[in-house]
């Protein structure tokens, strides 16, 4: 146990934390795809969730667990971090932990506020089913032209550079957690290294990919 809670242990925490959330990404992306398909696929698709809910609210709350532990142990590296290199550099990593705790800070903010506009909005909205019309269906809820929807120019425009942010962590987190195992660009097991980008890179293209389909008119 003690173990668990030494560096070595929370940044194995903080790996295997990150490859499940990627998991989830994985699960995620693959459940928008389906938009491509129209809108009777995709409404059935949210029907079949919605008919296993109590599953779902289980697999919610791990998901909220997962996300915590992994932030509180990334939080906490990075501070032990930046007062180690504080302490063996004074002058230059003063200089250094300074932009790296600005860019954290602005990047975080983004993601945060993304997260929030994203439950707020568009996960509310499914959950209570605030539907504008008895015809409205979970299809029609993204493409809304308001604040919070996919169909809302500035907000499609908020979600592209929040995912930019969020595929920037992702390139960071999964390389560092695959050398937390060993798995370096210059292992044995380098096609796991070279094959990440498809967790920091590919995934959120693709859902960058829906959200200007969306407002091409791709997907309407």
């Amino acid at each position: 146990m003690k173990f668990l809670f030494s560096s070595i242990g929370k940044k194995i925490q903080i790996a295997l934390t990150g490859i499940l959330l990627a998991t989830f990404l994985i699960f995620h992306l693959i459940n928008n795809l389906v938009l491509f398909t129209g809108k009777e696929n995709f409404n059935q698709m949210v029907g079949l969730l919605e008919s296993i809910k109590p599953l779902i609210r289980v697999m919610e709350a791990g998901l909220l667990f997962i996300i915590v532990t992994h932030i509180v142990n990334a939080v906490y590296l990075t501070f032990s971090n930046k007062k180690a290199a504080a302490n063996r550099y004074s002058v230059d990593a003063s200089a250094t932990s300074s932009v790296n705790s600005r860019t954290m800070i602005i990047s975080g903010t983004i993601i945060l506020l993304f997260f929030i506009i994203h439950l707020r909005y568009i996960w509310f909205t499914y959950q209570a089913h605030l539907f504008l019309n008895e015809s409205e269906t979970y299809y029609d809820v993204l493409l809304r032209n308001q604040i919070g929807y996919l169909g809302h120019l500035p907000t499609a425009i908020f979600y592209i550079i929040a995912i930019l942010f969020i595929a920037s962590h992702l390139k960071h987190g999964v390389q560092s957690a695959l050398k937390t195992f060993g798995l370096t660009e210059n292992s044995k097991w380098k096609i796991l290294y070279t094959g990440s980008v498809l967790i920091w890179g590919i995934i959120p293209f693709a859902f960058i990919f829906i959200i200007l389909s969306i407002q091409a008119g791709i997907i309407k």
